[in-house]
């Protein structure tokens, strides 16, 4: 068994040692990582991702997708859930402390070339990557609401938010929760959960996407577009999502990565040719996370 330790040897990769800022649990088993990285922060876009060294004891480091980044602060935010042994360790980490991490790593969203309006779809932890890009798109000039399909108690602040860029069915006019931070912004946000939960669209966050859309003026779907990021099967209703409204888009895929940046090859996805004919396989530590949603061959899965 080869470990953490012994691929840095090997010349694969160079840790940079950062520094635990603070570490606040959340509801949910979640939690938000707070690291100081210096002028490493500066490099960050939505999109990247980071590889964590939990513990020189567990063979490979864990990756996270950057919920936001402070080039001022030098500070980078990490969001995670405890599912196992490696993330329980990062729920034990104290303000002070002294980590080794790999970053930035992979191919970050590209921006739209012209003011689109933005539509962007989050499931589970996937709203690291999705919320951050809702920050930079709004600094951008950009317009753009979020959905986020959620289904234990919200581990970010949530409060009755606005109401503007939501049809108001979908607004949910006398109580919705909506992400505090997003809302500070201008950008409008909407839960959705299967458990049905009050102040949210009760089914999968790609209904409450497809409420959005036909509820909106023909106007603002011709320039809509989608950027999402969750579990595979929710990135595969929203391919069927963009091919019925004529949508292009952006996805950032989660995946089990080994290395973190093309060495090992565990991480792959299948890509349509340029030729429109068969497809191959992408490694999404290098050439993703981040693909455009229709170069993916999803019926391959």
């Amino acid at each position: 068994m080869v470990t953490v330790d012994r691929c840095e040897l090997r010349g694969m990769a160079q840790p940079l040692v950062v520094t635990v800022l603070f570490n606040r649990h959340l509801p949910g088993e979640h939690g938000l990582l707070r690291l100081r990285v210096g002028k490493v922060a500066r490099q960050v876009q939505p999109g990247h991702f980071v590889q964590l060294i939990c513990d020189p004891r567990l063979t490979l480091p864990r990756p996270f997708s950057v919920m936001d980044a402070d080039p001022e602060q030098g500070s980078v935010d990490i969001f995670y859930r405890v599912v196992g042994e490696g993330t329980r360790i990062m729920a034990s980490w104290k303000g002070g402390e002294e980590l080794r991490v790999l970053m930035p790593l992979g191919r970050p969203f590209v921006w739209p070339e012209e003011k689109k309006n933005i539509l962007l779809i989050a499931g589970g932890a996937g709203i690291a990557p999705v919320h951050f890009l809702a920050r930079r798109l709004v600094e951008r000039g950009q317009s753009a609401v979020l959905v986020w399909g959620i289904e234990t108690e919200a581990p970010l602040m949530t409060i009755a938010a606005r109401l503007d860029g939501f049809p108001l069915d979908v607004a949910f006019v006398e109580s919705a929760e909506a992400l505090a931070a997003l809302d500070a912004v201008g950008v409008s946000s909407r839960l959705a959960s299967m458990t049905p939960m009050a102040g949210r669209f009760h089914g999968y966050v790609t209904d409450l996407a497809e409420h959005y859309l036909e509820r909106s003026s023909e106007a603002l779907r011709r320039r809509t577009e989608l950027y999402a990021c969750g579990p595979t099967v929710m990135l595969r209703a929203v391919a069927r999502l963009a091919e019925r409204f004529g949508l292009s888009g952006q996805v950032s895929l989660e995946e089990r990565m080994a290395c973190g940046f093309g060495v090992c090859a565990a991480c792959v996805v299948p890509v349509r040719q340029e030729s429109g004919v068969g497809w191959s396989y992408r490694k999404i530590c290098t050439e993703g996370p981040v693909f455009s949603l229709a170069d993916i061959a999803w019926e391959s899965g």
